[in-house]
């Protein structure tokens, strides 16, 4: 037991250790916990959904954590500036995956996993396209962009419909990151911050697909693997499968389809992080049985 309280001590001292860091595209807020000994020196990145800031992820830096893995996650505290040459990206996503690469380069990661949630597929994505060697393993959960063109109206349905259906799993209690409250009042503090950037966002996340990103990646070495929900609302197992049937199925070396909605990652992390873990071990272990 004093063991495990040390470790729930060292834990939440690292989590509150937030630091800042301001480049031409915004400022990040970056969380960085660390376990006394690591089993892998590769950190995992937890990178977060829309709106969605480190305190989401915090049961799911708990689990990395207790897995004996290094974990970073971080919130897009503002975007700002200007991206020359979009390489045909859009520009919104673009912005954060250059705030992603900047902020590894400035806490001197050279090379790290990652588990993207929902958007943070696709600019995590992007910026693994843009220096593919600073990337290992990425697993996709509940992944943006795979599931073909949408509409704003139909996402924002879909949205509100998933917030309706989460305020009965998730927790009561008002300061819980992970309550409907919270989430909530996260929503509302990132559009006063961003307001230019959410029409942007939405339609990235509407227009945007990353299977030729995926592709892309395979060839140059980065090993992908996909978690879906069986009972995700936003992006609907049938939409992803029927998008899959007409353009083909992306390269990737796993995919999951689990019980469950599109924020397990955050709301039940004990089961849904470690399997995103779980599947982060495996692609490593395909990797080194080539």
């Amino acid at each position: 037991m004093e063991a495990l309280a040390a470790v729930g001590v060292s834990f939440e001292r690292q989590f509150w250790q937030k630091e800042r860091f301001v480049s031409p595209y915004g400022q990040v807020s970056v969380i960085d916990v660390k376990p006394e000994t690591v089993t892998d020196q590769i950190p995992i990145l937890i990178a977060p959904g829309w709106s969605e800031d480190y305190q989401t992820y915090r049961k799911t830096l708990k689990t990395a954590f207790n897995s004996s893995r290094r974990a970073l996650s971080l919130e897009y505290s503002r975007l700002s500036g200007s991206v020359i040459g979009n390489e045909g990206y859009p520009e919104v996503e673009l912005r954060k995956a250059r705030l992603i690469l900047d902020m590894l380069k400035k806490k001197g990661i050279d090379r790290a996993d990652v588990i993207a949630h929902s958007e943070g597929a696709i600019n995590v994505l992007i910026a693994a396209m843009l220096k593919p060697e600073q990337f290992r393993n990425i697993v996709l959960d509940k992944p943006a962009g795979l599931v073909g063109k949408d509409t704003r109206s139909t996402l924002t349905g879909r949205f509100i419909r998933m917030l309706l259906e989460e305020t009965i799993i998730r927790p009561p209690l008002f300061m819980d990151p992970a309550s409907s409250v919270s989430i909530c009042e996260r929503i509302t503090l990132y559009a006063l911050v961003n307001p230019a950037s959410i029409t942007k966002e939405m339609d990235a996340i509407t227009t945007f697909e990353i299977k030729d990103l995926m592709e892309a990646l395979q060839n140059r070495g980065v090993m992908l693997s996909v978690i879906s929900g069986v009972h995700d609302p936003l992006f609907p197992v049938s939409k992803q499968i029927g998008y899959m049937r007409e353009t083909g199925v992306p390269s990737m070396k796993g995919y999951y389809s689990v019980v469950g909605g599109h924020n397990e990652l955050s709301i039940h992390a004990n089961k849904h992080a470690t399997l995103a873990i779980n599947a982060l071990d495996g692609l490593q272990r395909l990797r080194s049985s080539r």
